[in-house]
């Protein structure tokens, strides 16, 4: 009983020594004053997510908390304007803040406490932290304005990342004469599963911008607009986010985006081998337990035509790709997803990667067609090796105007004893 009376009050005081936390103090511990504001303000905006989390002063929340728009509140007149922002200091990181600020929300002429009556100037993006970037801070404030205001800052909707990086709350605040910030709260996020699903969203330069963030590169200014995406109804079921957000962060973990393509597929193709084994977002598998053709499934409309394609980027190595790619079953105008109706362009030839060149990357795509096509390639028997180096399937996809990739998949593999067999197949 002593144990559980203790609990109590152990659980009062933290609760009580949140409280004794003001908004001045916590803002100046985690530097949004000076690196947003120079003065914090005194009052908190309360700031809750249609799923129960809410911003408490630094925080840590996760981006798929945060993907929805909250309810905001705070100590309003009711006969006042207000302009309400939501700003990340730490575009793309902390460390190298460069694009500072990247703004998230941006909402004027609020009368009273009402922000769906107030002017949207930037409509709500969630947090999209890029990979390897450690904790942003995500800023709310609140400006009590002198009067009735006219904008004239572009109206941003929340499927545009456009004109929202190198902003400045300060600087806006200046301009429209606000003062300083009479309300605000704070949370802090960094990367998780829902990213990349908020990245994809943004089209070819967003894959481009991922590698170069991991990587610490040198960012162009077209990705700058890209740093934080944002799609706050990304999907609607639960476990149809999780699959394709694991699927998403697989490729762009293993850089199949962008080394193989520029967008990372929405669905799974399910790939099972007659030996047993499947293929699943990255896995090991051996030569020779994919020596035969497998089965392929994805979800298909069953009056649309669809090209698949199986290719490795990393010939004759991941390190020395000088062969990029050897591409190793192509089929094009499969009705539905039925391969066995489609023209074979290639046929399947298993994993064959030399000894000592460690792992290599087999990746399927099905992409869907505009129409029935034809095809100008040479048809390539699984005898032979001829014309399947230095392949590009993103090119071919480019050529036949197959738009990105509908489904995906892709599986690693090295050397085992049954290479030297598939050479002789091959006539090496």
């Amino acid at each position: 009983m002593w144990r559980f009376s203790l609990c109590l009050i152990c659980f009062a005081i933290g609760v009580s020594a949140h409280k004794l936390i003001k908004v001045d103090q916590a803002m100046e511990n985690q530097r949004v004053v000076p690196d947003v504001i120079p003065v914090a303000p005194k009052e908190i905006i309360h700031v809750n997510y249609p799923n129960g989390e809410k911003a408490l002063l630094g925080n840590e929340l996760t981006p798929t908390k945060v993907k929805d728009q909250p309810s905001v509140s705070w100590n309003a007149d009711p006969n006042s304007f207000y302009t309400l922002c939501l700003t990340d200091p730490d575009a793309p990181s902390r460390a190298e803040p460069k694009n500072r600020e990247w703004h998230h929300w941006l909402v004027g002429n609020i009368p009273g406490g009402n922000v769906s009556l107030g002017e949207t100037l930037s409509g709500y993006v969630g947090s999209g932290p890029p990979p390897k970037t450690g904790l942003h801070r995500y800023v709310f404030l609140v400006y009590k304005q002198p009067s009735k205001l006219s904008f004239d800052e572009p109206r941003i909707s929340n499927k545009s990342a456009e004109n929202r990086d190198k902003f400045s709350i300060h600087k806006f605040a200046q301009k429209y004469n606000l003062g300083t910030p009479v309300a605000g709260n704070f949370y802090q996020a960094q990367y998780d599963d829902y990213v990349p699903i908020l990245y994809q969203q943004f089209g070819v330069n967003m894959a481009l911008l991922i590698k170069s963030a991991i990587n610490y590169c040198h960012l162009t200014a077209r990705a700058k607009h890209l740093i934080v995406p944002q799609l706050t109804t990304a999907f609607t079921a639960r476990s149809s986010y999780s699959t394709k957000s694991s699927a998403a962060a697989a490729m762009l973990e293993h850089e199949v985006v962008p080394d193989v393509i520029a967008v990372a597929p929405s669905d799974k193709i399910e790939v099972s081998y007659p030996s047993g084994v499947s293929v699943d977002m990255g896995n090991e598998l051996t030569p020779t337990q994919v020596k035969d053709q497998p089965s392929v499934n994805w979800p298909a409309d069953p009056n649309a035509l669809y090209t698949l394609c199986m290719t490795d980027p990393d010939a004759p190595s991941r390190k020395e790709h000088t062969y990029r790619e050897w591409h190793h079953w192509l089929v094009g105008n499969i009705p539905g997803k039925d391969i066995t109706k489609g023209e074979t362009l290639s046929e399947y030839v298993g994993s064959g990667p030399p000894p000592e060149t460690g792992l290599h990357r087999y990746v399927f795509l099905a992409y869907k067609q505009p129409s029935k096509l034809n095809f100008d390639e040479p048809r390539l028997t699984n005898r032979s090796a001829e014309k399947r180096e230095k392949f590009s399937i993103a090119k071919f996809a480019l050529k036949y105007n197959l738009g990105n990739p509908v489904a995906g998949n892709f599986y690693q593999a090295q050397y085992d004893d049954y290479v030297p067999v598939l050479y002789k197949q091959l006539g090496a």
